[in-house]
């Protein structure tokens, strides 16, 4: 059985410090490289996603790679577990959550499509 914010198969999206993260943490940037470069995402979280935003050429090409990428993931053996640990409020937005914050609302429909599941308090999830 899957830890709260640790669902295998989804993107999980988590306010740090809500849920408990795995030992594996990477930067937001090395999930990009491992992800175009076919690299260990078996179980992982990511952190700095909220920082990636002030970069808009990084987070278009970082979704593109996921759009790329998603059949990859979504088929892997064993089904990868991958959550973003976010040091940001995470809102109900109008069509995905998103992320407040330093000010600003970063709606992860932008970056990871659809459709997200509310699962708990500050977690939420998106197919791969």
């Amino acid at each position: 059985m899957s830890k709260p914010g640790q669902l295998s198969g989804f993107y999980n999206f988590i306010k740090k410090g809500d849920y408990e993260t795995v030992q594996h943490q990477i930067p937001i940037e090395k999930f990009y490289e491992e992800l175009e470069n076919d690299g260990d995402l078996a179980r992982v979280t990511v952190v700095g996603l909220e920082e990636a935003y002030d970069d808009e050429a990084f987070i278009a090409d970082l979704s593109k790679a996921i759009d790329r990428n998603g059949d990859k993931l979504a088929t892997a053996k064993p089904t990868p577990m991958i959550q973003f640990a976010v040091e940001a409020d995470i809102h109900r937005g109008d069509r995905a959550p998103e992320l407040f914050y330093e000010g600003e609302l970063h709606s992860l429909f932008k970056l990871f499509g659809g459709p997200f599941k509310s699962r708990k308090n500050n977690w939420y999830t998106a197919p791969f």
